[in-house]
């Protein structure tokens, strides 16, 4: 049977329309869809039937979402936050209230609640609501779609006719704000507004006016009195206040005004929301990262120690199930989180067989994107978490400092695979390590980054299958269905009873939100990152190295995985996304992570310093050779007697340089069976052997000088 889950986008086959699963209830009996090619509003579907339709290929699960909105944080401006956090601050109550926003009267009264509220028209709030359905229910579904509207990014010319309103009671026709009027403005503002003295915008435009909009006039007592310029002449207090919030954004001018900790503490937006969610599979999900107590080596030279790894576990606060890992080098940050995050929402079968081990779909059947993620404040309070937030519409909560008990199951998790697997093995960290005698341990090192994985896989499998749960307080339905406290039987038997707050995102687009966000540069050789050269069918179609090679280089924004830097991905600003690989004369860094890498490349640059003394002595040792043979042509060249003028010596460098050659010709020659002898410089030759042009020009030389020439 096919697994429904919210969130899911399905297309019909009859009519290629797009239909996304919007709420399953808990007992499996209903759900919601919603056409997002009509854009009717939602309709009820018995669960049991929309299963049979997929089955009988009326219904067909797509892999890929284009519906969603995936961008970071950085790529939106302040203007596009803004109106996305101003709509999600009055319509999160009402889309978040299922399934009573599917009922057409309970709908029509929360609208109302909300038009009182706003001012809005019904009209409106439909189109809102129609926009989060589409958009896959994540708060990014209310940005503005005006990308491709106008001129994006570019401001409009001065010119001389004044822009704008007219004036309606002021005197004079005003001016236009063009370069030297905005550097003013900018000026004015970083005198008088960016600083903790807190004086208003009002302030800062009168202290302008005074500082470049007055003139001195002489008074009859032979004072000057300061007075403004023709009014006519004067940027009014609404050009300054319109490029001021045009330039500057209120994260920019809070962070001026107030200082960075007091953003921070008091005025940085807060991540998600405070309530919990409905209990089941997928409604929370604890993360958390330790130091593992083993030391590893390298898998490019197995002699060296590369030091002690970094675990991440993420694991499903319901039932325990481990739903995703990290192990890597990648120290305690987002880079490590994402990694594990992504590997939560999976598959774990295709995960399980890069490393040669096979499994079914219910061995390990955790797939999908939580309701709520719980960790450390100083993973999930980054930018990165924004955009995890607001493009897949997880909630994001955060443990105190020092409240390890806040995450107390994984944290017990990290105490079991300690205590039943890395303890035993090889260049596991011993507690008596710095007793003397006691022998270092790091030395029994054998395993690399690969093979401890794959121990880490197998202890994951036999935990969630297999591991009994001492301690675990079943519910009085749990206890009615017999279900064993196990990670798998609790997780299978919520699946079937709870809708659960799992969602389906296409896996593509969930690494595209978690994995760092940065910039490659276009050059004539490939598309270059972090020194690594890539390429990608739609920089062949547009012969972009062509480009970059006959005018220059430009930049692209890309993501990319730092476990894997055989492919990096280019974003564009309509959402595509294009996959680049690694050129083929980089092969050998096919597949390996980028401390790896880095990592080989140093070892590269070590046997090449250790080099550097050995080609400076054979430098030294070459330039005096060099000095022996000049000296010693220097010596052949006194004992010479060669004619005193420059015409003498240069006037018969052709024929010098045909004997020359003649001579070395015989020199040269190959003589098998024996060594041969040298035949004399001017050798006799026959009619019948024929005549080359060196020995013409060779004896008509001769001829020259015996009828008395030079």
């Amino acid at each position: 049977m096919n697994e429904i889950i919210e969130n899911m986008l399905i297309r019909s086959v009859g009519d290629d329309h797009d239909w996304r699963i919007l709420w399953v209830a808990g007992d499996k009996s209903i759900a919601y869809i919603f056409n997002i090619n009509t854009m009717e509003m939602p309709t009820e579907m018995p669960c049991s039937e929309l299963v049979q339709k997929i089955e009988d290929g009326l219904f067909a699960v797509q892999k890929s979402d284009p519906h969603l909105r995936i961008f970071a944080e950085d790529e939106l401006s302040d203007k596009e936050r803004a109106m996305r956090d101003g709509i999600w601050g009055f319509m999160s109550s009402a889309v978040s209230n299922e399934p009573d926003i599917y009922f057409k009267k309970q709908r029509g009264a929360m609208m109302s609640a909300v038009m009182s509220e706003t001012g809005k028209d019904l009209k409106n709030l439909h189109r809102y609501l129609k926009a989060y359905w589409m958009h896959g229910k994540t708060k990014n579904a209310f940005l503005p779609k005006y990308g491709n509207c106008g001129a994006a990014g570019k401001e409009r010319g001065s010119g001389r006719s004044k822009r704008g309103r007219p004036r309606k009671y002021d005197e004079g026709e005003g001016i236009n704000v063009d370069d030297a009027v905005k550097e003013i403005f900018e000026k004015a503002i970083k005198k008088y507004y960016h600083n903790r003295n807190e004086h208003t915008l009002q302030r800062a435009y009168d202290m302008m006016i005074k500082d470049h909009y007055t003139c001195f006039e002489a008074q009859p007592d032979g004072k000057t009195k300061v007075k403004p310029i023709s009014y006519g002449e004067i940027p009014t207090i609404g050009q300054f206040r319109y490029w001021y919030n045009k330039k500057h954004g209120v994260q920019e001018r809070v962070k001026a005004r107030k200082g960075e900790t007091k953003y921070n503490l008091n005025h940085r937006a807060i991540i998600g929301k405070s309530d919990y969610g409905i209990m089941g599979p997928g409604a929370k999900y604890e993360i958390d990262a330790t130091i593992g107590d083993i030391y590893l080596v390298s898998r490019f030279n197995r002699a060296d120690i590369i030091g002690r790894p970094v675990l991440y576990f993420v694991l499903d606060v319901f039932s325990r199930m481990v739903t995703g890992m990290y192990v890597g080098l990648e120290g305690p940050s987002w880079a490590g989180m994402m990694m594990a995050i992504a590997n939560a929402a999976s598959d774990k079968v295709k995960y399980c067989a890069e490393y040669g081990i096979e499994i079914t779909e219910p061995e390990w059947p955790c797939r999908g994107v939580p309701g709520a993620i719980l960790g450390d404040r100083g993973e999930l309070l980054s930018k990165s978490a924004d955009t995890l937030v607001n493009a897949l519409n997880v909630r994001i909560e955060n443990a105190p400092p020092s409240r390890a008990d806040m995450k107390g199951i994984v944290e017990r998790h990290f105490k079991t695979i300690d205590g039943n697997t890395t303890a035993f093995l090889p260049g596991h960290v011993k507690k008596d390590d710095k007793e003397r005698g006691a022998p270092d341990y790091r030395i029994g090192a054998i395993l690399d980054i690969h093979q401890l994985t794959k121990i880490l896989i197998k202890s994951i499998l036999h935990h969630n299958n297999y591991h009994l749960l001492e301690g675990y307080e079943r519910t009085e339905e749990m206890v009615v269905d017999d279900v064993m406290p196990t990670p798998i039987e609790i997780w299978n038997w919520g699946i079937a009873n709870y809708a659960g707050a799992l969602r389906s995102f296409p896996e593509e687009t969930v690494k595209i939100a978690l994995m760092p966000a940065d910039t490659a540069t276009v050059t004539k050789k490939g598309i270059s990152f972090k020194g690594l050269f890539y390429l990608c069918e739609r920089a062949m179609a547009e012969h972009w190295f062509d480009t970059a090679r006959a005018k220059r280089s430009w930049k692209v924004d890309i993501s990319y995985d730092p476990r894997n830097m055989s492919v990096i991905y280019i974003r564009s600003q309509d959402g595509t996304v294009d996959t680049c690989w690694l050129s083929e004369w980089q092969e050998k860094y096919q597949g390996k992570c980028l401390y790896e890498i880095n990592y080989l490349r140093e070892v590269e640059k070590l046997a090449q310093r250790r080099h550097i003394p050995k080609e400076m002595t054979s430098k030294a040792e070459l330039n005096a050779a060099i000095d022996d043979i000049i000296s010693e042509a220097e010596e052949l060249a006194r004992q010479t007697a060669v004619p005193k003028s420059k015409l003498a010596r240069t006037k018969n460098i052709r024929s010098n340089r045909a004997v020359e050659k003649e001579q070395n010709r015989r020199e040269e020659a190959f003589v098998l069976g024996g060594v041969g002898s040298y035949a004399p410089a001017t050798p006799e030759i026959s009619e019948d052997e024929g005549m080359s042009a060196d020995m013409e020009m060779i004896l008509k030389d001769l001829e020259e000088r015996l009828s008395g020439g030079d």
